[in-house]
């Protein structure tokens, strides 16, 4: 870095006889004018010292300089060397002292003065002029470092806490925000704060010094990755993974430590659907099964009822009670029927007509349909067959229709309208299934929450799948499923429009 020094001596050669002496001992010096001096100028950065004879040092000069000492940098501490007459105190003298006051703490140098002395101070000067510029990249170095550092930190990934040793949290990076919902929180004492709610897998609440980033702290290693329940800012909880670390200084002191939060939520929420889809499916296979072995003792039962009622010696009564017999029988023989007909999942799609795929499904709800007062009508408009998985299919019908009837605890009215038409996005062929029913409705959030994930409106009897999963059912058949409900009072109910293409290449 080169500096100059900067003399302002207003009478005779004294400014280019100290400006030439400077020089030839090495020290870069420069006669400048007091009215020239711009110190409000970016052109004058760096600004070396100033070398000012006591004459130049006007009010107007004093108060020039004294604004730009009051508004310099943090760093900066401008050296100022003035050169006073001779060192008797006197009345004059003492009232410049007060005058110089906005300068700050300048150094004095008593005229006449000895070369070496001279150029010794000013050297001094200049050296520590230097030293502040280098103070002032290495902080803007750091600076720009620490930017860099906090701008990485906030496109992580994942959550990351910085804490004091003390527990006092200095640093959360934006992506924190996001997964905890709320903004950070300066310490882990959750006992004081109220705040830091978390619970493990069997539900108890976590305490501060169970927390990872306290026990790590306390070890003074890192420790794995460990999973709690959350209770976000917005009131709703979520699985979070959280993984600690200590900071260990030079002299091996726990001086702070950090810690990784990681958003596991749809992870663990898409595992239990996955297990609660298997459940689903054993169910199904051992209900099929089930159905399947029924079967044959129905068929004996059913020959015996046949014999039975043929019998010339059994009474008019008895005959009446054989015939109600057989009914019930057929009746448990066909939902048998159903039963093996909508588990059944062909391992290739196959054309199926929406008779073919809505028919399971009224035989297995039949009775819950009557038990609950609701009256059924059937529009049958659709001859077309449509290329399908037909259990994956019958397994939305079976959501929907079940949806309807659940929506109508004190009875109602379920209309299921079937008819060939086209797809409002592509305009492919396919057929369409339209359930409606005359249930309690859903306003407009509800509607749209209603595909997502683990969204229930049922409490405690609803798992918030079944949607979801008949959403990711249709997508794969490339078909269509939309609603339309209604609240309004003598006119509430919901209508589930399903549309299946006739030919996806399944």
């Amino acid at each position: 870095m080169s500096l100059v020094v900067r003399v302002i001596a207003p009478t005779g050669r004294d400014a280019e006889l100290v400006t030439n002496l400077l020089n030839r001992s090495g020290v870069p010096a420069e006669t400048v004018s007091l009215s020239s001096l711009r110190l409000d100028d970016a052109s004058m950065d760096p600004l070396g010292p100033l070398l000012i004879a006591e004459e130049a040092l006007g009010l107007d000069a004093i108060r020039q300089i004294g604004a730009f000492l009051q508004n310099q940098p943090h760093w900066s501490d401008l050296p100022i060397l003035i050169l006073t007459g001779s060192g008797r105190e006197t009345v004059h003298s003492i009232a410049l002292q007060g005058e110089r006051a906005p300068l700050g703490s300048p150094v004095l140098l008593e005229r006449p003065i000895r070369t070496a002395t001279l150029v010794s101070s000013v050297r001094a000067a200049l050296r520590a002029r230097i030293k502040q510029y280098e103070v002032r990249d290495v902080v803007a170095e750091l600076k720009h470092e620490r930017e860099t550092l906090e701008a990485m930190l906030d496109n992580l990934p994942v959550g990351v806490v910085l804490a004091k040793a003390s527990g006092e949290i200095i640093r959360g990076n934006q992506r924190l925000d996001e997964i905890l919902r709320h903004p950070l929180r300066k310490s882990l004492d959750i006992e004081e704060h109220g705040q830091w709610v978390a619970f493990h897998g069997d539900g108890r609440r976590v305490q501060g010094a169970e927390f990872p980033l306290p026990r790590a702290m306390s070890a003074g290693h890192a420790l794995p990755a460990e999973e709690y329940l959350y209770e976000r800012g917005d009131g709703t909880q979520a699985w979070i993974s959280l993984a600690a670390a200590p900071i260990v200084s030079v002299q091996g002191e726990v001086t702070g430590g950090v810690v990784s939060v990681t958003d596991i939520d749809q992870q663990k929420r898409s595992e239990a659907a996955l297990i609660q889809n298997e459940k689903l499916a054993a169910v199904g296979r051992l209900a099929a099964s089930i159905s399947h072995e029924i079967n044959n003792p129905l068929e004996a039962v059913t020959n015996l009822l046949y014999l039975a009622r043929t019998d010339a010696a059994v009474s008019p009564e008895m005959k009446v009670l054989l015939d109600t017999a057989d009914q019930e029988l057929s009746r448990v023989s066909q939902i048998v029927s159903h039963t093996l007909r909508f588990h059944r999942q062909s391992t290739n799609p196959r054309a199926v007509s929406a008779d073919e795929l809505l028919e399971p499904t009224l035989g297995l709800f039949g009775g819950r349909l009557q038990n609950s007062a609701i009256s059924l009508k059937v529009r049958r408009r659709s001859v077309a067959l449509a290329t399908c998985f037909e259990g994956e299919i019958r397994q939305v019908l079976n959501n929907l229709v079940g949806n309807a009837v659940d929506a109508m605890k004190s009875g109602g009215r379920l209309t299921i309208h079937t008819s060939d038409s086209h797809s409002r996005k592509t305009g492919a062929a396919g057929i369409r299934i339209t359930i409606a029913d005359t249930g309690h409705g859903m306003d407009a959030y509800i509607s749209r929450q209603i595909f997502n994930a683990f969204y229930t409106t049922k409490g405690i009897n609803g798992t918030g799948l079944g949607l979801w999963i008949s959403w990711g059912i249709i997508e794969k058949h490339h078909g269509d499923l939309r609603v339309r409900s209604s609240i309004t009072s003598g006119k509430s109910g919901t209508v589930f429009m399903l549309f299946i293409p006739l030919n996806v290449g399944l």
